[in-house]
């Protein structure tokens, strides 16, 4: 089966996860904050000019005004050549019924220009509500077929876009996470790296994590092989392909990995023996023959057919003197003891290609000490045929379980895919003991993180930042009453007394004809007044104050928290992930997503980043 183009739209949509581009997980984006709201204002009733009212209203005041004087003054005017009528005949009363009809026709002509400019009025406010009725009509249909627009571009907008893997990045740390989280992870990142370079899984959980992804690539026509150890190991070929060198350096290794504090003396004896009888074995070396080989070297009787008599013999009695054979024979013991549950290692294997997913898992009711080599032997072999092979540089994947695996293995790994160019991601159960030291080492990213020292130590390598908190809230209330009461009383006198004196002298003199006579008279007037004005006044003035004030103040303080909080780490969901990248400046920025392989079913879910808001909005 051929795996569907680029360009093709898969009939099955779980073939969507096959498509190009490596991601991690998926992002979220309602596609509804991006709708663009319609720019239009609504349209709003122009009011009538004012000039119209004001010609309007002057023309009703005129002719009420004209109505109420000319009324008075004809009438005075009618009535009074009326009753001169009477008098001087009837020339007057003619003049008495012209003024009375001009009158009239003053009157009704200013109630006709109030009536026109009514009427202009009422024409102007009918114009401006059907322009207004018109102008509506068409904003609300410019409105309607912006919605119907904005429902289709809301429609063919992608909800859930990939969350990239950044180019050139060449190791990827994932703590934590649930069993069905790592899953779900590996289903999402495998799929979409199958597209680009083959993959290979080392899958140490014991939970066959690598369940889902092996299922899904062989419908989706890639090529699988699946080797499932100890149940499967005959079909296994994490030894094949080999040098005897390298598979002696692979034999020690494993059985070392949890000494890492072993002399060099121990190793080298180990590594001496296994020299030896690889080359006393030939060409032809497998684990059964170099187990049946360290069992001749111990003298104990072999009913297997793995080795002849012919090398039975030379390995017992040429390979080692018999001195050194008890010196070493604690040696001996220890590497029969590893070797004897891998004797079936690869002996089925004859006609199994390489697959371009290979999926190496322990099964889920394995734990034998010799599962823990098998374990060591898997990833030593990965790093071995890495270090050796010349075909196309491969993705390799390690899910970690519980026991873990020694630091010293993880850098070998490390650094050989460093040096072939090949993208190495590990997915550590836990972040403790070795896992912690090994924070750092390229890009990384947390899932849920239960324990509380765990979701710690991730808070810490994503450090603190300064940001403004509020700190305080102050709220006052307060009210004051003043009353006062002042009483005053007061009395005043005052007295006053007037004299006055005058005194008033004449004289009279006349003369007439034979006569002559004289008067004078004299008058004098005196008096005096005298008078008292008492007044008494009493004030009584009450006085009250009510004053009430309320004020509220909030502060903010500087504070240097988490980037994340720890208890968001062990908050997360079983697919939730926090992809971690750090700056040329140091800062740091988390990117959430979701690897959950299933959304790849929904509607509106892409395979590629999400476009910028701005541009998605465009």
């Amino acid at each position: 089966m051929t795996p569907p183009g680029p360009g093709a739209t898969p009939a099955d949509p779980s073939l969507r996860l096959f498509e190009p581009g490596q991601r991690l997980g998926w992002v979220y984006r309602d596609p509804e904050a991006l709708r663009r709201p319609f720019p239009e204002p609504e349209p709003r009733r122009q009011p009538v000019p004012v000039v119209y009212e004001n010609r309007a209203a002057a023309a009703r005041i005129a002719h009420e005004n004209r109505k109420q004087s000319l009324t008075k003054a004809g009438g005075v005017l009618a009535l009074g050549c009326l009753l001169l009528s009477l008098l001087a005949g009837g020339s007057l009363a003619v003049l008495a019924l012209v003024v009375a009809g001009v009158c009239v026709a003053l009157v009704v002509h200013a109630g006709q220009s109030a009536d026109e400019a009514a009427r202009v009025l009422e024409a102007k406010r009918a114009e401006l509500e059907q322009h207004f009725q018109y102008t509506w009509q068409a904003w609300w249909e410019r409105g309607r077929q912006h919605a119907t627009e904005q429902d289709e571009r809301v429609r063919n907008l992608g909800a859930w876009g990939a969350l990239p893997v950044r180019t050139g990045t060449r190791r990827i740390d994932v703590f934590g996470g649930s069993r069905r989280g790592r899953e779900g992870f590996l289903t999402v990142f495998g799929t979409s790296t199958l597209r680009q370079r083959p993959v290979i899984v080392v899958d140490l959980t014991q939970a066959l994590v690598c369940q889902e992804l092996s299922a899904l690539a062989e419908p989706a026509g890639f090529p699988l092989d699946v080797q499932l150890l100890p149940s499967g190991m005959a079909g296994s070929d994490i030894l094949s392909g080999l040098t005897p060198q390298e598979l002696v350096n692979s034999l020690v290794e494993a059985v070392h990995a949890e000494d890492s504090q072993t002399g060099r003396a121990a190793r080298t004896v180990d590594t001496m023996i296994l020299d030896r009888l690889c080359g006393a074995l030939g060409e032809d070396i497998t684990p059964a023959r170099l187990g049946a080989g360290l069992r001749a070297l111990m003298g104990e009787a072999e009913d297997t057919k793995a080795l002849t008599r012919a090398e039975r013999n030379r390995i017992a009695d040429d390979l080692l003197a018999d001195s050194n054979k008890d010196r070493v024979r604690d040696s001996l013991v220890r590497l029969a003891a590893f070797l004897h549950p891998l004797e079936r290692l690869g002996a089925d294997r004859a006609g199994h290609g390489p697959g371009h997913l290979t999926c190496i898992a322990l099964d889920p009711a394995a734990g034998s000490a010799g599962t823990e080599m098998l374990a060591d032997l898997a990833v030593q072999s990965v790093t071995r045929r890495l270090a050796s092979s010349k075909e196309t540089v491969p993705a390799v994947v390690v899910a970690l379980g519980e026991q873990g695996l020694q630091r010293r293995c993880l850098e070998q790994l490390a650094n050989v895919c460093e040096h072939r160019g090949a993208q190495l991601t590990f997915l550590h159960p836990h972040l403790r003991e070795g896992s912690v030291e090994m924070i750092g080492g390229g890009t990384v990213a947390f899932m849920r993180l239960g324990n509380h020292q765990e979701a710690g130590v991730a808070a810490d390598f994503l450090g603190r930042r300064h940001s403004f908190v509020l700190h305080s809230l102050t709220d006052t209330e307060g009210e004051v009453v003043n009353t006062s009461v002042a009483r005053t009383l007061g009395s005043s006198t005052s007295s006053g007394t007037t004299h006055s004196d005058s005194v008033t002298d004449g004289s009279n003199w006349g003369r007439g004809e034979g006569s002559r006579t004289h008067g004078g008279s004299r008058s004098r007037t005196s008096g005096t007044s005298t008078s008292t004005t008492r007044t008494t006044n009493e004030s009584t003035t009450h006085t009250t104050g009510d004053s009430r004030s309320t004020g509220t103040a909030h502060s903010e303080q500087r504070v240097y928290e988490y980037v994340v909080e720890p208890t968001r780490l062990q908050a997360l969901t079983d697919f939730g992930l926090l992809l971690v990248e750090r700056g040329p400046d140091g800062s740091v920025s988390v990117h959430p997503a979701d690897c959950n392989p299933n959304i790849a079913l929904l509607d509106q879910v892409g395979t590629q980043p999400l476009p910028p808001a701005g541009a998605a909005g465009a």
